[in-house]
């Protein structure tokens, strides 16, 4: 093939392809009004939607629980998660970090949630977060015209039984929050996105510090057990050797100048259970530290690594951006479907033609 043969096939497919560009670019000319309408359509939809949405505040805290280890495998666990390493579940608990989530998602943790008070800067005063998910919800005006008018919901909430109407509200909780664990640190993270954001950063410290408590009471559950029963030992043990201290106090005063043999032998009986009464009082004590130190040592430790904070700015819904997309596929889906129509028309016409 020659050098002008060449050159001639190249300047063709160029003079083609511009020629095509010009097609395209004059049929979107001749639909530009189309191509308009149909993006002013989608934004003045899209944009009365988002638009009538209420804000919502984002508010976010981070803690990292202490978990209980032994030895040389406690080493290695702290050795590599310096490196975010986890070596397994080393935890002697039951409720090992990665079960917190279900723990705040519970009834139980939800309805004693719903019973707290929060200051609400709107409202200018403080109100339960029952309450406050019931009635001080700002809703889209289309849920205030095609919405029921529902009756009076009851606030006091029986876990085991909970009405339709108090599921809802325990729904919008359930769904205003999200606590998650990372798997190689265990930190465990606590995000509540609510209407209003003080509102949010008081509910992202109330869940923390309600699932600390709930862990420490797990935890020091037996301990606690053990060290009232100790208390209560040592209590009855100090009785009987108050007792029996007055007792023999009271036996040697009343025969202080008797030096009888029968004297002299209940002397030295009613001396023995004292001092008997006495190392039963001294050994219960020394449990009962015990005891107190075991509770010490089961108590977890948690490091809060990031306070809850009240939101400047909303985090949603994302007006802007929202916009920005919707523009953007309007044209792409409009500009799309008047190419494909003229394709699909084109060889519509060519298949008659040839018939």
């Amino acid at each position: 093939m020659s050098e002008q043969t060449v050159t001639s096939i190249v300047t063709n497919t160029s003079d083609d392809n511009a020629l095509k560009l010009l097609r395209v670019l004059s049929l979107l000319r001749c639909r530009v009004l189309t191509i308009v309408i149909v993006t002013l359509s989608a934004l003045i939809v899209v944009g009365v939607y988002i638009f009538s949405l209420p804000r919502t505040y984002k508010s976010e805290t981070i803690m990292l629980p202490e978990t209980t280890t032994d030895g040389i495998a406690g080493n290695i666990g702290a050795l590599a998660s310096l490196a975010g390493v986890k070596m397994g579940n080393q935890s002697e608990d039951a409720i090992y970090p990665e079960f917190y989530p279900k723990v705040t998602g519970s009834t139980n943790f939800l309805t004693e949630l719903l019973k707290t008070e929060v200051y609400c800067e709107r409202l200018g005063t403080k109100t339960t977060l029952f309450d406050y998910f019931a009635k001080h919800q700002k809703r889209a005006w289309w849920g205030n015209l095609i919405g029921k008018k529902n009756k009076p919901v009851s606030n006091k909430i029986n876990p085991v039984r909970i009405t339709k109407q108090q599921q809802l509200i325990v729904n919008e909780l359930m769904d205003a929050f999200f606590c998650s664990v990372d798997k190689k640190t265990d930190m465990v993270t606590v995000v509540v996105k609510v209407q209003d954001p003080e509102v949010a950063a008081q509910i992202a410290d109330m869940i923390r510090e309600r699932l600390q408590t709930y862990i420490t009471n797990y935890r020091t559950n037996k301990a606690r057990k053990d060290l009232s029963y100790t208390k209560k030992i040592t209590a009855e043990a100090r009785d009987e050797y108050i007792k029996s201290q007055q007792k023999y106090a009271a036996y040697c005063d009343a025969n202080e100048d008797i030096a009888l043999a029968s004297f002299i032998q209940v002397r030295d009986r009613l001396e023995n259970e004292m001092q008997m009464a006495y190392n039963m009082y001294q050994q219960a004590t020394q449990q009962m530290q015990l005891a107190q130190a075991k509770l010490q040592e089961r108590t977890p430790v948690f490091v809060t690594i990031q306070p809850a904070t009240v939101a400047s700015k909303p985090s949603g819904p994302k007006r802007m951006l929202t916009m920005i997309l919707v523009l953007m596929l309007s044209v792409f889906g409009s500009v799309s479907w008047i190419l494909s129509r003229d394709v699909y028309e084109s060889k519509l016409k060519a298949t008659r033609n040839a018939d």
